[in-house]
């Protein structure tokens, strides 16, 4: 078993404390940052378009494992609608000369309403207006298409007469992730992914096997989001226990890191995560379906 990964030395951290206020308050963004020794970080203001954004605490630093963590909490207020809050660019010096450049996600926030209106995102709820038919071109086309019925119908008794159709039994979700971390390794090895690339590959078959498997939407949620699904699945036969979580837990972040900060990469790299790869596989499906020698 390998150990597990240690958290990134530099991060920043944006999210929403009240998402959606009724009409006259203000939604409250959180901005943390993460630091290492030897770590320098300045992180940006939250801000809207048609907002106005208040800077109303600023929390001392406090020491969480080896990093220390300091937060500034934003008040943005304006007027009724929904917003997409963005959050300036954050920049980070290390230790030898490092540096990391941070672009948090946005996030979306709604005052006064129930969802997508007004403001920044006037109209993405409604669609276009409606538009009168033009019935003197309807008309013409009808007489038309009178002479051409019988055509359609001979068509359609042709198409829907009886005739067998092959059933192509679904792939099952384990075989064709093995195949996808095959096809990867291959493009991998003629150079056709770097490394990145296949870390960003990996990451992709495992998410779209846990969907496929236990039927939560995780293509795009965060690692966090996801190890949280899976330390909750014990009314699920297919659930992982506490070292196949573990396994899951360092593919996500070792491919992450990997992708985003360039740290890692290699043979014993990818023969390591594939290996469990193959074990976190192995614990979801009744019977076994790839062997070692796919890892």
């Amino acid at each position: 078993m390998l150990p597990s990964l240690a958290p990134p030395e530099a991060e920043v951290e944006v999210r929403a404390l009240t998402q959606k206020v009724a009409e006259g308050e203000s939604v409250m963004i959180a901005v943390s940052v993460w630091s290492g020794a030897g770590w320098n970080i300045t992180a940006g203001a939250p801000t809207a378009e048609g907002l106005n954004t208040k800077l109303v605490e600023t929390a001392d630093p406090i020491t969480s494992g080896t990093r220390q963590v300091q937060t500034w909490t934003y008040a943005l207020s304006g007027d009724n609608g929904s917003y997409v809050v963005t959050t300036g660019e954050g920049h980070g010096t290390g230790p030898g000369g490092q540096e990391r450049t941070f672009e948090p996600a946005p996030v979306f926030v709604d005052i006064g309403v129930k969802g997508p209106s007004g403001g920044a995102m006037d109209g993405f709820a409604d669609g276009p207006p409606p538009v009168d038919p033009p019935w003197g071109w309807v008309a013409v086309l009808s007489s038309i298409l009178v002479g051409l019925v019988a055509l359609f119908v001979a068509l359609i008794v042709w198409w829907r007469r009886p005739r067998r159709v092959p059933i192509v039994p679904p792939v099952p979700p384990d075989l064709a992730a093995t195949r996808a971390w095959s096809a990867a390794k291959e493009d991998h090895a003629a150079q056709k992914l770097d490394d990145p690339g296949l870390a960003l590959a990996l990451s992709q078959i495992l998410r779209r096997y846990i969907e496929a498997t236990f039927g939560w939407p995780v293509t795009k949620r965060t690692t966090r989001e996801i190890l949280r699904l899976l330390e909750g699945s014990g009314a699920d036969s297919r659930s992982l226990g506490m070292a196949d979580r573990m396994r899951t837990a360092r593919i996500l972040d070792a491919t992450d890191r990997l992708k985003f900060a360039r740290e890692g990469g290699g043979a014993d790299f990818f023969t390591a995560l594939g290996q469990d790869f193959v074990a976190v596989i192995d614990a979801t499906t009744t019977a076994p379906s790839i062997g070692e020698s796919d890892a």
